[in-house]
């Protein structure tokens, strides 16, 4: 059995603390129109060592 506690084992990828990682950004309504906002951000969540969870959000100023 692999030693991945979520989705199993980690070969052929990198470390990572991320359980759940993606880009977002925010959106507004005029109307019945969605309008996109152009900046984005990096939504993720991850475990810490004393096992709780956090969902973060990091600016694009920070995302390469």
């Amino acid at each position: 059995m692999s030693s991945g506690v979520l989705f199993g084992g980690t070969s052929g990828r990198s470390q990572s603390k991320h359980l759940v990682e993606f880009r977002a950004s925010k959106i507004t309504m005029k109307g019945r129109t969605v309008y996109p906002d152009k900046r984005k951000v990096m939504v993720y969540i991850y475990q810490s060592d004393d096992s709780m969870m956090h969902f973060c959000c990091a600016s694009s100023i920070l995302i390469k």
